[in-house]
């Protein structure tokens, strides 16, 4: 059973007293304990700093005995739910809960309050709250399952729950009139399961006695293995599979796509050793894909620095005849090589630059370890994991402020709130600063001016703002995260947690990544264990994931979904033809790095 309910079966009035979750379940069967010596802690510990006036603006809480009851067959006003969820984004919650209580005041259904309030509750980082309301909203009116399982995939999506969101979403699809779904409906289940761990797969497949279930998931398993298994896979496969097979899997094959690939990489100078891990990588990965030498493509290198320009050493791969050409790997080369008049041959570059979007004439991929989208995946892994209103700390470099947009705008997006920001100069002057955006510095000021008037020691500590769920260091290297963690702790933030990107990982076993324990970061799965790649293990990565692209050339310009599962994470292409990555949340535990468990 999945946290939602098993979605296959006859979703009726039956199914909807069922719906309560295992985790509802849970929420339910612990007792709520009040200690008294935390009462008496906390009364204390109020003294150290001034206690928060009432907010009277705010609408009263509601109760058990004044929430809304849904009424069976009511039909939701989905126009009135999207009004309010959209007032939540555009200008407040409390602006939102007005919105709300005004509807109520004016007669709206019942139901429609409910799902109002879920997605309050799920906007204000009150997930339990949120999963509760839509167990009851569909256990009371069956009219609104359709509208729970949306809500409740999108939910497990936000989480990473992605066996969970992709058996939610196959629930829908039973419930669909005649079950006929949209081609992209297909490609968006196929995503959730390649996204999933394969074990998490593979438990799933040993549980559920649903033909159809089983059909998808062991379809996914198949392709992992390769095209030619997956071959297999289709001939004997149902001929009516409902949803229909994604049509990009008709590209997925093992056939050599590209007979002469071509590295267009510096060999020499300053970036040799960048070069050279990016050819080693692709050349472990040509010798995985083709073991056969007969069906292995031709791969030769190119050194940028035996070239004028990047335009010259692209022309010479034509005239070598390669039928792809992987690099060029500076941003700057990227940047020449986009104004270069007649690119003929399909281009994987290894950066990318603003601006730039392929087309029909412009066969090109971009693709990079772009620290902007880590830090986006930052945000969508925080409020995933119920975070709501956030700090961060960034470095006032080009590079720190590339990052702090990317981060916000994506941030404010979910509905996240920035309750404060420090731009950091120098990382190793930002204690008092940091203390004064956390709020624990004013609060100990005022601890030594009781000292200083009353000559006489406080045994007390000062207490921080309490405004905010968690902290997104956008530390733009190991030590800067080493010096900016420590001091965290100190200004009373150690119990909140901590969000950075693979950037506080150099790949190293070292006893000074204790300091950085607890840190929640997004890293390339070849940098975590068993892989463990070392210092120039994302580079390595990168070169392998390339040629495995130039394979599946054809299959990505089929779907902008999730599709491959590489060394740099899970890969898809957007419409402007830059490769998106997804990482795996990692931490530290002592001087390693081992993956973040989500449950």
């Amino acid at each position: 059973m999945s946290r939602y309910g098993h979605p296959l079966q006859s979703l009726s009035v039956t199914w909807a007293a069922r719906i309560i979750t295992r985790r509802t379940l849970e929420r339910e069967s612990t007792p709520c304990r009040v200690s008294v010596i935390a009462v008496i802690l906390t009364v204390l510990a109020s003294c150290a700093s001034t206690p928060p006036e009432p907010d009277l603006t705010l609408p009263s809480p509601q109760t058990e005995d004044t929430l809304p009851i849904a009424v069976e067959g009511e039909e939701l006003d989905l126009v009135a739910i999207e009004h309010v969820t959209s007032i939540a984004h555009s200008s407040s919650l409390m602006h939102a809960r007005h919105e709300r209580n005004r509807l109520s005041t004016s007669g709206i259904d019942a139901s429609t309050l409910i799902a109002i309030d879920t997605r309050l509750a799920w906007l204000e980082g009150d997930v339990d709250k949120s999963a509760t309301l839509l167990d009851r909203l569909a256990h009371d009116n069956t009219a609104s399952i359709d509208f729970v399982l949306r809500d409740q995939e999108r939910h497990a999506e936000a989480e990473g729950n992605w066996l969970e969101a992709a058996e939610i979403l196959l629930a829908q699809i039973a419930r669909s009139p005649e079950r006929r779904v949209e081609e992209h409906t297909s490609e968006r289940l196929f995503a959730y399961l390649i996204r999933t761990d394969e074990k998490h797969i593979r438990a799933r497949l040993r549980t559920t006695s649903d033909a159809l279930w089983r059909t998808w998931l062991t379809m996914n398993l198949a392709y992992r293995e390769g095209g030619a298994e997956l071959e297999r896979w289709l001939s004997s496969s149902p001929k009516s599979l409902t949803p229909a097979v994604p049509h990009h899997l008709t590209f997925a094959s093992d056939d050599n796509t590209v007979e002469h690939v071509t590295l267009l990489l510096p060999l020499q100078g300053p970036l040799s050793a960048a070069g050279e891990a990016v050819v080693a990588g692709a050349m472990d990965q040509l010798y995985s894909l083709f073991p056969d030498p007969s069906r292995r493509p031709y791969l030769t290198t190119i050194d940028t620095q035996q070239y004028p320009d990047i335009a010259s050493g692209y022309q010479a791969a034509i005239e070598q005849g390669s039928d792809m050409v992987i690099g060029p790997l500076t941003k700057s080369n990227v940047a020449a090589l986009a104004d270069a008049p007649n690119k003929p041959v399909p281009l994987i570059t290894l950066n990318q630059i603003d601006g730039f979007a392929a087309d029909s004439k412009t066969p090109w991929l971009s693709f990079s370890l772009s620290p902007e989208d880590e830090a986006r995946q930052t945000a969508d892994v925080a409020f995933g994991q119920g975070c709501r209103n956030a700090i961060v700390v960034a470095m006032s470099s080009e590079r720190g402020q590339r990052l702090l947009e990317a981060f916000e705008t994506r941030w404010q997006g979910h509905g996240g709130s920035l309750r404060g920001s420090l731009i950091v100069d120098d990382p190793n002057m930002a204690n008092e600063p940091m203390g004064k955006l956390l709020g624990s510095g004013s609060s100990d000021q005022r601890i030594r001016d009781v000292e200083r008037a009353f000559d006489l020691p406080v045994d007390s500590r000062g207490r921080g703002r309490t405004d905010f769920e968690c902290i997104f260091m956008l530390a733009p290297d190991p030590a800067t995260a080493r010096t900016w963690r420590p001091l965290l702790v100190f200004h009373m933030t150690g119990d909140i947690p901590v969000y950075a990107t693979s950037a506080i990982n150099d790949g190293m076993t070292d006893t000074r990544n204790r300091d950085l324990n607890g840190v929640r970061f997004v890293e390339t799965p070849a940098m975590l264990p068993p892989l463990n790649g070392g210092r120039l293990g994302r580079l390595k990565a990168l070169g392998g994931d390339a040629l495995l692209l130039a394979q599946r050339w054809q299959q990505l310009q089929h779907t902008e979904q999730w599709v491959i599962r590489g060394q740099t994470g899970v890969l898809r292409r957007r419409a402007d033809g830059s490769i998106e990555r997804a990482l795996e949340l990692s931490t530290f535990d002592g001087a390693e790095v081992r993956r973040w468990s989500l449950k």
